[in-house]
């Protein structure tokens, strides 16, 4: 059963698509069950502006890269760093065990990002 959250960002993606002028590129993948996330971001001035993504793999995984780029748009990268782990893990809400895998997901493309800075 998906949470409304969940339901709400996969059937409605406010962020799906390409983006020519990204500056920054992340690739996260679930080597169990196959998810796939290329996300282009767009920084400037140390802001996102701008993200787009393609992703591969269940709804779950599909809203959770939805989430994250729905998240840091209009964000500095030193306010995506100040971010808390139990603040990462309510992004998502109420998960079943077998959806839990995309909080993996929402933390690697959270460290990811912030890698890149």
């Amino acid at each position: 059963m998906y949470n409304s959250i969940i339901v709400d960002y996969f059937s409605k993606p406010r962020h799906s698509g390409d983006m020519i002028d990204a500056n920054r590129e992340l690739k996260i993948g679930n080597s169990v069950c196959g998810d796939t996330i290329f996300m282009k971001i767009k920084v400037m001035d140390g802001k996102v502006v701008d993200a787009k993504y393609k992703a591969y793999g269940c709804a779950t995984s599909l809203a959770t890269a939805d989430i994250f780029a729905d998240y840091i748009i209009g964000k500095s990268i030193a306010e995506i760093g100040q971010l808390l782990t139990h603040e990462i893990d309510r992004m998502l809400g109420d998960l079943e065990p077998p959806q839990m895998h995309c909080l993996n997901i929402l933390h690697d493309l959270f460290e990811q990002i912030l890698s890149e800075a």
